[in-house]
């Protein structure tokens, strides 16, 4: 009852704190990811492995996004006006919602270290003496879909206990929750929000004993810990360090441009991934600690520590949120190409102080544009020609001819 106290935090600063960021980061972060993903899908480059990552990468991160902002909806209204948005009715509208929200965070996460690794395979060419070939082999677009094809079976077959055990449960009517604490540190005050049931989906209290081990085994270690933490962390970081070093390796001038491009996204990757390490692990991290605490150790009567892990998980939660909305303006600040190609979609290369950021491509097709609709408008606003039938006179007609057509053709033109 203590730990379902904790876990219901409204109205404390650290709640607002997580509620308000959430919100805020979050919508940024879908309106990115949103244009993320159809700016990618007008890349040229469709043949690359990186831009089907990429793709694939805004898809699911948008829709992990959306997960946590419609939950931080639901627990605003539930605080302010005791409505809930998410009344499912159903354990299985509530299993199929779990799972389908664990899977897009698990693929959220593997994406991304997906796509340091293939630039890491791409730049540093690890094994090129045995395998000379084994970067065009991976580094292509089709390779990038079946790999992508097997992180979201493999997701959906890591969540499957979420189908097995979560149901539709509801708690006693006039359940007191809502932890608030008082400055002085009196942490045994609680409010009520709600005068009716409270129902969430959680593991059903009446799932027999061995169960609820297995559920809590595979869900602090197998998705938390492995899956979601330990794991993807070692890959990302021994990516990261290989291609960092490689950069900073003194090379020779290449005067191809691909190289050149190929440098600056690998540069810009780079970051993102730096950034997703650091801004979206401080959650994993925090809340595997916590479980294990709790779970393992005598420390349940320690309630100082129990409430700092929550305030702990709260803040590092929503720089889970910020980490995956910055990605787009990463990319508009890192990659020339990308940030032309989301001018042009927008429609902002009208402007004349967004014309100076378009590529040279862009450039000429705006060019082109211009002049085919300027064109256009001439032929538009000029009268019908009138064709002419030329008749064969005489030499001496011709001087008079001359003068009668002359001067219609003139106007018939102008």
């Amino acid at each position: 009852m203590l730990n379902q106290a904790f876990s219901d935090d409204s109205g404390s600063w650290w709640w607002w704190i997580n509620v308000i960021g959430t919100l805020v980061f979050g919508l940024t972060g879908l309106i990115g990811n949103f244009i993320c993903f159809f700016v990618v899908c007008r890349f040229p480059l469709s043949q690359h492995s990186f831009v089907e990552y990429l793709r694939a990468l805004s898809f699911f991160d948008f829709f992990t996004l959306f997960y946590e902002v419609l939950h931080s909806s639901n627990d605003l209204s539930v605080y302010l006006f005791s409505t809930t948005l998410l009344n499912f009715r159903s354990s299985i509208v509530c299993k199929f919602h779990d799972y389908i929200k664990h899977s897009i965070i698990l693929l959220s996460c593997w994406t991304i270290v997906i796509l340091t690794f293939d630039r890491y395979i791409l730049v540093c060419t690890p094994y090129s003496k045995k395998w000379p070939n084994l970067s065009r082999r991976l580094c292509n677009s089709t390779c990038a879909r079946r790999v992508l094809a097997f992180l979201i079976c493999l997701s959906l077959l890591i969540n499957i206990p979420h189908l097995m055990y979560k149901e539709w449960n509801c708690r006693p009517n006039n359940y007191e929750h809502s932890a608030i604490y008082k400055s002085k540190g009196t942490f045994n005050q609680t409010k009520r929000i709600l005068d009716k049931q409270m129902c969430v989906c959680r593991i059903s209290p009446s799932l027999e004993n061995h169960k609820k081990d297995f559920f809590l085994l595979w869900h602090n270690y197998i998705f938390h810990l492995l899956s979601y933490t330990i794991l993807p962390a070692i890959i990302l970081i021994a990516s990261n360090a290989a291609i960092l070093k490689r950069l900073h390796t003194p090379r020779q001038i290449v005067s191809n441009q691909n190289e050149h491009l190929r440098s600056r996204l690998t540069g810009t990757l780079t970051l993102v991934s730096l950034i997703f390490l650091s801004l979206y692990f401080p959650y994993a991290i925090v809340q595997t600690i916590s479980t294990i605490l709790i779970r393992y150790y005598p420390i349940h009567c320690n309630i100082r520590l129990i409430l700092t892990f929550r305030i702990l998980r709260r803040l590092s939660e929503l720089l889970n949120i910020g980490a995956l909305g910055i990605n787009f303006f990463l990319y508009i600040l890192g990659v020339s190409h990308y940030r032309s190609s989301a001018i042009q979609m927008l429609g902002l290369h009208h402007y004349e102080m967004f014309s100076k950021y378009l590529t040279i491509e862009h450039r000429n097709l705006k060019s082109f544009n211009e002049t085919k609709r300027n064109t256009s408008l001439i032929l538009k606003d000029s009268p019908n020609i009138k064709l002419l039938k030329v008749i064969t006179l005489p030499e001496q007609c011709s001087s008079l001819s001359s003068s009668i057509y002359i001067p219609r053709l003139s106007k018939d033109f102008l």
